[in-house]
């Protein structure tokens, strides 16, 4: 199935806002500046009381994440009900998607009905954790039940159309992310200017199953396989021997959990295979696949997790991969 004929693209798009980008700016940092979240909530509570729909729904997003503050979801869908009554489409598409509805877009609609789908919004049970069942010990392996639904899986699909490119790996002897002929697949990542709330929904429904934190969690990406493209062996942690890595272990900590959500099924080979321990496996739309990249007993690197994304023979292949540190991660 193809993403774009599932939501317009206005809806998974959204259009240029200057305030926002200027708030988005400094909660990132840059230029050997820190982020400023607390600063950037004051710009963008400052452009929605000038009526900007986009900076209603950028609070939205941090409100359900926790930026600057505890989580709070009816709060957040609460901005994004007022951010869809001032008319910004991605708002309006997640509250759809939220609630489980397909809005075709293009069309006019009142007010109300943003209203009559967050009242739709199960949010007790999306907020309830999902079924983890253990399937290997060594290396430590669970699957995950319905992690996300079908409805959230287009719309990531959907979301990373158009923005995935050539995927990169990193260089052990230069410390640089580099294209590889190891990984031919194609992937793009979501930071937090421009993540939204259902990808903050997959990272919670995570958190819900395993205890691995929200703020642990690093900017998710979506990964694309087309037919003949790959991820050949690798290993998802961070060799604390090698120098060009230390910087980021000391800042940012290790990669000690993978999580791979499956948001298609429609597509023949391509199984995530361990090669160690001779185990493969396929998941259906919306479950998830957890392992830790480290030992339980020390947690240093565990090498029987080298793993691989067996080449996809036909049809296209989309992941939502999620890693997880050791510890809280800075605002990318």
């Amino acid at each position: 199935m193809s993403a774009t004929t599932k939501f317009p693209n206005d809806f998974v798009r959204g259009v240029s806002d200057a305030k926002v980008s200027e708030a988005s700016a400094v909660l990132i940092g840059g230029a050997g500046q820190p982020g400023d979240p607390a600063r950037a909530i004051q710009m963008l509570m400052a452009a929605m009381a000038d009526g900007s729909g986009g900076a209603t729904e950028r609070l939205a997003v941090l409100a359900a994440i926790g930026v600057a503050r505890s989580s709070n979801w009816v709060e957040a869908i609460n901005l994004l009900v007022m951010a869809a009554e001032r008319g910004h489409r991605p708002a309006q598409g997640q509250l759809a998607v939220l609630a489980g509805e397909r809005l075709a877009g293009g069309g006019e609609v009142g007010p109300e009905l943003w209203k009559t789908l967050a009242r739709r919004i199960d949010l007790k049970g999306l907020l309830r954790a999902p079924t983890l069942q253990a399937v290997r010990e060594k290396p430590s392996i669970a699957l995950i039940s319905g992690l996300a639904t079908p409805l959230m899986c287009e719309w990531l699909m959907a979301r990373a159309e158009g923005r995935v490119s050539r995927a990169k790996i990193g260089d052990y002897s230069t410390g640089e992310w580099v294209e590889d002929p190891v990984r031919t697949g194609e992937a793009t990542g979501f930071g937090l200017a421009d993540t939204d709330v259902i990808l903050a929904l997959t990272q919670k429904r995570l958190e819900l199953a395993s205890g691995l934190h929200v703020h642990q969690q690093e900017a998710p990406q979506i990964l694309s396989y087309q037919p003949g493209q790959e991820y050949k062996a690798h290993y998802d942690f961070l060799v604390p021997e090698t120098p060009n890595f230390k910087l980021i272990l000391d800042t940012m900590g290790q990669r000690v959990a993978t999580c791979l959500t499956w948001l298609n099924d429609d597509y023949n080979g391509g199984e995530t295979a361990f090669l160690k321990i001779d185990w493969k496996h396929k998941g259906k739309q919306g479950d998830a696949m957890l392992f830790l990249n480290v030992r339980k007993m020390d947690r240093q690197p565990d090498g029987t997790t080298l793993h691989a994304g067996l080449p996809v023979t036909s049809g296209r292949k989309w992941l939502l991969s999620q890693w997880v540190r050791d510890r809280v991660q800075p605002i990318v």
